[in-house]
């Protein structure tokens, strides 16, 4: 296993190796699991130091209740409260503060180490006789014995170098650790077999009970508070010595201290005799020594037969992942229920421009640049892993390389108990599709700005026509009723003038009177051409009295029945869309007598502020949807060009049988009107 400044971590060769990420991940959990506890004795371990304090304020009936804890000294318990807030901070981990916390830590373990080397110097001079102690010179309160202060003294050192590491792999502080248990076992034998000499060791004062106890916690909660050193770490993994170790550990010390507790009692009281106490006790120690490890070791025989051959099972299975890991240009991560990232393969690493080491069990935050999408990240994992499904997601990250956007297909990571462990994810780097699709996207939105502008002139251009036509029409009409129309006037009268001096003749008569109908017919189709090209009524009387005059020439032409529900005010909305008013009346009038075989129609102006509406509505067949909806029916296509161009729309509602009914509403533009007029 290559290692680095944190402890023992799985590099991607150990990967390879054992082939298993949910092995590495259990034994993570079990690590974290491990430090929860060291947190939990440190945190303990304060709150008795406190109690410990507290008691010295106390009144004397409380003082017997707690005469235990009165035997700790309040320098003792002041320097339990730094060494276990110091460990309790050093298991922080806590991203941003994490510095922070580290030099407090390191600062507290600075106040220990002074306080400890103070009272090993003051207890080696009480031991050896250089300080005066009698009634009248007590032992001082920062004097207490030179063991537990060089166990303060240890404790700060381990907890200084908690995290320096030889270079050959080993960490003082673990066996800085094992020292401080060492040393807590001596008063702790002491009390066991009421050894006095163990207790007081020459000194004034005995090492308490409790602060043995203690001292015995804090040296077995900094070995749990870095479960990936190695000396903890072979306790807690799940190879074969680890596993034997915790189960044979136990069970060892739990007989040999039973036997020689047996042995003791029963030398105590007689039965046993002292100079046979040695040697039973060596053939019973051997006894039990060989029968637990002959145990094992037939136990230990069997299971690595298994693991063998579930080894070379999976060591053909793993090749085939690692090489599709190993090989694929796609990112591929997987991260534990805490959001730590505990796989990367080699893709994942370039792309986040970190090595293995800098990149396991690491959070989001430490990975990416811009915390808010670390924090996107890792909502979207803990999403996946609450709901239980996968999903696909577009992520944009700002990585060494560059802005990059991401396909990424994330899996909750099952373990074999169905409980979610994880999340799985794999990524496919979408950068030059989505500046593809960016240049696409903004290509089609140049065409559609083109679009736009080539219909906005488009309709510009027609309603110019449209206006030049009016105008040529407007031209025409006035040309028919100026000189046609003066024409025929002088005719008529002309005529008139040959009418007398026809001769009676039945002949004759019969040619007046033909002749008097040819010329009002003349006269009546010059005044219906003149109207349709340019009504007088509308440039006279206004856009009312125009409909009003179009419904009766469509009655007296057709038969149909016309009724016009017109405003009661005068209709003022600018020439130009009182000509446009006119001709899409025109238009549906028309669409009425040639395809509707209507025998009514009712035509609704209405107007307000803002808009102006036409309605017209029938009792005919009805406009067939393919009609309705077909660009060559140029006539629905005229209204509705003639609407968009004024800013406004056409709605046309029909049931086949039941008529239709064609609204147009446009909106009236007053700086129009008021310019026009």
């Amino acid at each position: 296993m290559q290692k680095n400044n944190d402890g023992l971590r799985p590099s991607s060769a150990d990967l390879q190796n054992s082939a298993s990420v949910e092995y590495f991940a259990a034994s993570h959990a079990h690590y974290s699991s491990m430090v929860t506890l060291a947190m939990g004795l440190a945190m303990a371990v304060i709150l008795l130091a406190v109690v410990v304090l507290v008691t010295g304020a106390l009144g004397e009936e409380y003082r017997r209740l707690l005469s235990g804890l009165l035997a700790v000294r309040e320098v003792t318990a002041i320097g339990f409260i730094l060494g276990a807030s110091a460990l309790y901070l050093r298991c922080m981990h806590s991203g941003t503060r994490r510095a922070a916390l580290r030099k407090l830590a390191v600062g507290l373990a600075v106040l220990l180490l002074a306080l400890g080397v103070v009272s090993l110097v003051l207890g080696v001079m009480y031991t050896l006789g250089w300080l005066p102690l009698d009634a009248a010179h007590p032992v001082s309160p920062l004097a207490i014995p030179p063991l537990l202060a060089l166990g303060f003294v240890l404790m700060a050192l381990a907890l200084l170098l908690h995290d320096w590491r030889l270079l050959g792999g080993y960490y003082p502080a673990e066996y800085l650790a094992f020292t401080i248990m060492g040393l807590s076992a001596i008063p702790l034998v002491g009390y066991l077999y009421d050894v006095s000499q163990f207790i007081y060791l020459d000194f004034p004062l005995p090492i308490s009970l409790l602060s043995s106890l203690v001292f015995a916690l804090l040296g077995a909660a900094l070995l749990m508070a870095r479960p990936s050193h190695p000396l903890m770490a072979v306790i807690l993994r799940m190879a074969p010595g680890g596993q034997m170790l915790r189960h044979l550990l136990p069970q060892t010390l739990f007989l040999l201290l039973a036997f020689s507790l047996l042995l003791n009692w029963g030398m105590t009281h007689g039965w046993i005799l002292p100079e046979l106490v040695l040697p039973t006790l060596t053939l019973i120690n051997g006894v039990i020594v060989l029968f637990i490890f002959w145990g094992s070791a037939s136990r230990l025989d069997s299971e690595y037969g298994e693991r063998t051959r579930n080894a070379q099972k999976l060591a053909e299975t793993s090749a085939l992942l690692n090489a599709v890991s190993e090989s694929t240009s796609d990112p591929i991560f997987v991260k534990n229920r805490q959001g730590l990232m505990i796989f990367a393969n080699p893709a994942t690493l370039h792309k986040l421009g970190k090595t293995w080491e800098e990149t396991m069990y690491r959070s989001s935050r430490e990975l990416f640049l811009v915390e808010e999408e670390a924090d996107t990240i890792d909502r979207d994992d803990r999403r996946v892993m609450a709901s239980g499904k996968p999903e696909k997601l577009e992520q944009t990250l700002h990585l060494p390389e560059g802005v990059v956007t991401f396909q990424t297909a994330k899996v909750p990571w099952f373990g074999k108990d169905g409980s979610v462990q994880g999340v799985i994810g794999i990524s496919t780097d979408i950068t030059e599709r989505k500046q593809a699709e960016d240049e696409l996207r903004q290509r089609e939105s140049q065409l559609e700005k083109t679009v736009i502008q080539r219909t906005a002139l488009l309709r510009e251009l027609t309603n110019h026509l449209e206006t030049v036509r009016e105008e040529e029409k407007r031209a025409i009409a006035r040309e028919l009723h100026d000189n046609m129309g003066a024409s025929l006037t002088a005719l008529s009268m002309h005529l008139e003038g040959v009418y007398q001096i026809l001769p009676p003749d039945e002949k004759w008569a019969d040619r007046k009177s033909r002749m008097q109908g040819l010329m009002k017919s003349l006269v009546a189709t010059t005044r219906r051409i003149q109207t349709e090209l340019r009504p007088n009524t509308l440039d006279l009387f206004g856009l009312k009295a125009a409909i009003s005059e179009q419904l009766d020439e469509l009655h007296e032409r057709t038969g149909i029945t016309c009724r016009a529900s017109l405003p009661d005010e005068d209709v003022e909305v600018g020439h130009e869309m009182e000509i446009a008013i006119y001709r899409m009346l025109q238009e549906m009038l028309n669409n009425v007598t040639k395809h509707a075989k209507a025998s009514k129609v009712d035509v609704i102006l209405d107007i307000d502020e803002d808009h102006v509406a036409l309605t017209v509505r029938d009792d005919g067949v009805g406009i067939p949807e393919e009609r309705r909806d077909n660009h060559k029916t140029y006539g629905l296509r005229g209204l509705r060009e003639r609407a968009t161009f004024f800013g406004g729309e056409v709605d046309i509602r029909s049931t086949p049988g039941k008529g239709a009914l064609i609204s147009i509403s446009l909106p009236i533009r007053p700086e129009l009107a008021a310019s026009e007029s």
